[in-house]
């Protein structure tokens, strides 16, 4: 073996993986300056155009992730459209600790407790909303709806789904909370609108099949109880042929 070859073959063989892995540190650090840059960009043009329009936004913070996501299948394993009555009423003090909530869902007979976290923006008085959850996201359109009566709750309406992967879809990154309210406002938002809650999570129309399916998106709320979905991929925004949709409609589905 030509021992001088073969030491000048590995020696080139590690410059060029160097050179590839300093390219890829790069093109890494590349597209997170652009997406900084781009967020940035979005921040203050959407921050521009809300101060036209005396548009507020009651929230602490807007959130700022942008991860990468798909489109998901689910099939509906069951849904009451009849009140469930617990069969004791039951003190809502403290109820939304963790362990507490399970313990009495549990023995209500509310399956798959575990899976709901509260949903506080479309909650209201007499109702406490609980969304179904995904890898961390809520689905919108998948709720507990938990009826409460002088304190207690007295009892309950569930829908719960079965979600599938998303197929062949491709993951893709979502727009900004900025970008989507950018879009909103833009056409939809009244002046002197009062926005207290933007979250990212999954909807979408159902349809005539066994297999539904939902998209990530952007729901926006108004004080107003108006809310709005705005699909966080394109930006297209959804509602009603007003091009809204109230928190009440929404639950009456």
């Amino acid at each position: 073996m030509d021992w001088g070859r073969a030491k000048t073959v590995l020696i080139i063989s590690f410059l060029m993986l160097n050179v590839l892995l300093g390219f890829q540190l790069w093109n890494s650090r590349s597209d997170k300056v652009h997406s900084l840059t781009d967020t940035a960009i979005a921040m203050e043009e959407t921050n521009k155009l809300l101060a036209s329009k005396n548009i507020t936004v009651q929230m602490k913070e807007i959130p700022k992730e942008t991860p990468k996501l798909k489109a998901v299948n689910y099939k509906e394993t069951y849904s009451d459209k009849t009140t469930i009555s617990l069969p004791e009423p039951v003190s809502t003090v403290n109820f939304f600790g963790r362990s507490r909530m399970k313990s009495v869902l549990d023995k209500a007979g509310v399956n798959h407790a575990e899976q709901y976290e509260l949903d506080p923006a479309a909650s209201k008085e007499g109702l406490q909303v609980m969304n179904q959850m995904y890898d961390k996201l809520p689905l919108f359109d998948i709720t507990l709806q938990l009826l409460e009566q002088k304190g207690k709750l007295t009892g309950y309406k569930q829908t719960y789904v079965e979600v599938q992967s998303g197929g062949d879809a491709k993951e893709q990154k979502v727009i900004s909370a900025y970008t989507a309210l950018k879009s909103l406002a833009d056409i939809h938002l009244k002046d002197n609108s009062v926005i207290t809650d933007v979250r990212l999570g999954y909807h979408g129309q159902r349809f005539d099949a066994d297999t539904q399916y939902m998209l990530p998106v952007w729901r926006v709320v108004l004080n107003s109880g108006e809310l709005f979905y705005v699909e966080a991929f394109s930006g297209a925004v959804e509602g009603t042929q007003d091009g809204k949709e109230t928190a009440d409609a929404r639950m009456a589905r």
